[in-house]
């Protein structure tokens, strides 16, 4: 409600009520105009009838006083048009108001007919009708009825009428106050809902402007459209991208999606009352292209008709990148196959739901040598190695195969709908040539080749991790037997596995736990029963007494990890122990140490072990190392020559044990630096009572008589092998017969004996 004023009725607030009568300015500017205009033009007319008073007293005062109200109503007929406040207004209307009632009162002092209308008249002009406020109407009001009772008693002041017309008159005043009062009141409240309306309307005006504006200004597409797809508004980002801002008219959203029932599916939900958000769908631009499209809709209501406003926001791109991001984190990026997480989970959906549409493989390839192109031709050679063996395995298996990359150098296929385990054979040749194929990079010629461990399921595993575990339990025992070959789990591979790996968890357990040390075996000249030297073999005593042997471990000695270990630990406690038999003054002669393929791969072991000869001040002529044929096969045959060449010529001697076991061939001891054969054991114990064994003897000791290589037969354990060895031409002997291997102590016990094994031999 606003603030108005009970008696004059208008507002209280000086500023509102100054902003209310400036809004009505041209307004009260025209009333007052059109009432001076009235003025002189009416009582022109009266300044005629006023020449009856001619040839009297009165003329004289009435003509004055009219000519004086018409000239000063023209005077402010002219000062109106160019008052420019309603403080101006009101000023000239009070000082037009005091001269019509001075002028008037004189003309009333007549007493004529019309004294008394003019009288009642004139005040309820000055009230009603100049356009003055409050305090100007009441005020100029009262003036006039002062100065018209003034001239209307002037002529009999003390008349019996005198003080009747005074009350009526202010009677007259008190109900033009109310009527005033009341008038203004309702001005100002028409005023005041008029502003209330008029900013209301501008409120609306300027919300529906900012709304319109926000809606076109949104980023994002906006669509309002009826249940039947007709659209009814769209922001300028959807006429952008929704209708690709081609000037086209979009009446209907209907067939802008690629699947019609999406469309469906959205407009049931949102009549359920559902405010659908993330609502994914196929939309098809005005230029054709196909968009993926994320929606959220409210149903709303526009003109008291039921629609929706959607929201478009495309995830093209999105979606993209996702698919992308999945390819990555799915794929191997060098090679573009799949990596071992998409691997894994296919063999996984494989395997449980593979039913009767036949067998289920998984082929684990690991490519040989690998480090060693590598480190020899580089890593570029490397990458190129492995984008090759995955274009190769894509053309040699069969469409929908699977192939992966699991990391480093290893693959993996799948292979699904096999009809049987005989169906793998043309597989595997087709991998096994492709593969095998000549490859070059940089004009080098380089190996591809790959050891292959293959299992079927369900034959070799109900479920995936078993599948896995027995595939490579096969590569592995692929690659422990020549490499370049693929082999399919049997259950036997599992226990061999498990026994492998049993030598090798206890041979981890002896390094860090355990205190390995060499026993010496003496070796024996045939000649005079002298002792010539002796083997360092490996022995562990533990805790409850018992020792472990060699043959505990044996597969620890050809690990990659392990055997360097284990060898290191053996040549350090030799050393040692030579070099305290060299101080104490004992005939040692030679010490052998067997060292394995693994050890004659590493480049350093050469140094180390001659760095350790000097450090100790022992001479070179005091080691013999001791090699298995296995060591001269295989691909670093090149390097382990170079190894043992480079200790041959240091002085070291080099001896060849287990002769005639293994796949050495005779061309072996030419190209090889070979002092030494030692001839097997096996061959040793049976030679008297079979006829082959000792043909085999008599062979290899007329072929080291031949090449000037002397020899050493191990397992002599009575004295008809020692004749027989004797007579052959033996050079020295090993066995039971001369004394089982002892701790270092005992050898210096035998050495230091006067009668020692000479009195045995």
């Amino acid at each position: 409600m606003p603030d108005i004023a009970s008696f004059t009725g208008e507002f209280r607030s000086p500023d509102r009520e100054a902003a209310f009568q400036a809004e009505r300015l041209p307004e009260s500017r025209h009333h007052a105009y059109v009432l001076f205009a009235l003025s002189a033009a009416l009582n022109s007319l009266f300044l005629l009838s006023d020449w009856r008073f001619a040839g009297t007293d009165h003329f004289w005062v009435a003509v004055p006083a009219r000519v004086a109200i018409v000239i000063w109503s023209i005077a402010c007929l002219y000062l109106c048009r160019h008052m420019t406040s309603f403080r101006a207004l009101e000023r000239i209307c009070w000082a037009w108001q005091g001269v019509i009632a001075v002028a008037v009162g004189f003309l009333v002092s007549s007493r004529s007919d019309i004294a008394i209308f003019v009288m009642v008249l004139l005040p309820l002009v000055f009230y009603l009708v100049v356009p003055t406020s409050f305090r100007g109407n009441v005020g100029g009001g009262l003036v006039c009825e002062i100065a018209l009772l003034t001239g209307y008693l002037a002529p009999d002041p003390l008349s019996s009428t005198m003080p009747g017309m005074i009350m009526a008159m202010l009677i007259l005043h008190c109900g033009m106050w109310i009527a005033i009062a009341r008038n203004n009141r309702l001005q100002r409240k028409e005023w005041d809902a008029g502003q209330t309306a008029r900013s209301a309307q501008a409120a609306l005006a300027a919300s529906r402007d900012t709304l319109e504006h926000l809606f076109m200004a949104v980023p994002l597409p906006l669509l309002v459209t009826r249940r039947d797809g007709t659209l009814l508004r769209m922001n300028r980002a959807a006429s952008d991208g929704y209708a690709a801002g081609l000037e086209i008219d979009l009446d209907n959203v209907e067939h802008s999606y690629v699947d019609r029932r999406s469309r469906g599916l959205l407009v049931q939900r949102l009549e359920r009352g559902e405010a659908v958000d993330q609502f994914e769908c196929r939309l098809r631009r005005a230029d054709g292209q196909t968009r993926d499209a994320m929606l959220s809709s409210r149903a709303i209501m526009v003109d008291g008709d039921a629609a929706y406003m959607t929201c478009v926001v495309d995830i093209t791109d999105r979606k993209e990148t996702e698919l992308r991001l999945q390819r990555l984190a799915m794929s191997d990026p060098l090679t573009g196959l799949a990596n071992r997480a998409h691997f894994v989970a296919a063999v996984t959906q494989a395997t449980a739901s593979s039913g009767d549409r036949g067998l289920v493989a998984i082929l684990l390839l690991d490519l040989d040598e690998f480090k060693r192109i590598n480190d020899t031709a580089g890593h570029d050679a490397g990458d190129a190695l492995l984008q090759t063996v995955a274009e190769r395995l894509r053309g040699a298996l069969r469409p929908g195969d699977l192939i992966a990359r699991m990391g480093g150098d290893e693959f993996a296929v799948l292979l699904t709908r096999l009809p049987d385990a005989e169906a793998l054979q043309p597989i595997l040749m087709r991998i096994t040539d492709q593969l095998h194929a000549p490859f070059s990079h940089a004009g080098r010629p380089l190996e591809c080749r790959a050891s292959i461990g293959v299992a079927l399921y369900p034959d070799h595993g109900a479920d995936d991790v078993a599948l896995f575990k027995h595939a490579d339990i096969a590569l592995y025992h692929a690659k422990n037997n020549g490499r370049g070959r693929a082999i399919l789990f049997q259950p036997h591979l599992l226990d061999s596995w498990e026994r492998e790996t049993a030598m090798l968890d206890r041979a981890r357990h002896i390094l860090s736990h355990e205190q390995p040390c060499p026993w010496y075996q003496p070796k024996i000249s045939l000649q005079d029963g002298g002792i010539i030297g002796f083997e360092a073999l490996f022995r562990c005593p533990v805790a409850d007494g018992s020792i472990i042997m060699p043959g505990d471990i044996a597969r620890a000695f050809e690990h990659p990890e392990l055997g360097p270990a284990l060898t290191e630990r053996m040549v350090e406690r030799v050393i040692d122990d030579c070099a305290r038999w060299r101080s104490k003054g004992l005939a040692v002669g030679h010490v052998a140490l067997n060292v394995s393929g693994v050890d004659l791969q590493d480049e350093a072991f050469a140094d180390r072990l001659l760095g350790r000869m000097r450090t100790a001040r022992i001479p070179t002529a005091m080691i013999e190392l001791e090699v298995t044929e296995s060591v001269f096969l295989g691909r670093d045959a090149d390097r382990v020559c170079h190894i043992l060449q480079r200790l041959s010529d240091a002085g070291i001697s080099i001896a060849l044990d287990d002769f005639g076991t293994g796949y050495a061939s005779l061309s072996h001891l030419k190209q090889f630096p070979i002092d030494i054969i030692k001839i097997d054991q096996c061959f040793v114990r049976d030679m008297e009572t079979d006829p082959d064994d000792a043909a085999i003897v008599r062979a290899v000791l007329n072929l080291a008589h031949s090449l000037g290589i002397r020899t050493v037969a191990e397992g002599v354990e009575n004295a008809q092998q020692l004749a027989y060895l004797r007579a052959g031409g033996c050079h020295y002997g090993q066995g039971y017969l001369f004394g089982a291997a002892m701790p270092a102590v005992g050898v210096e016990q035998l050495l230091m004996s006067p009668e020692g094994i000479s009195r045995q031999a």
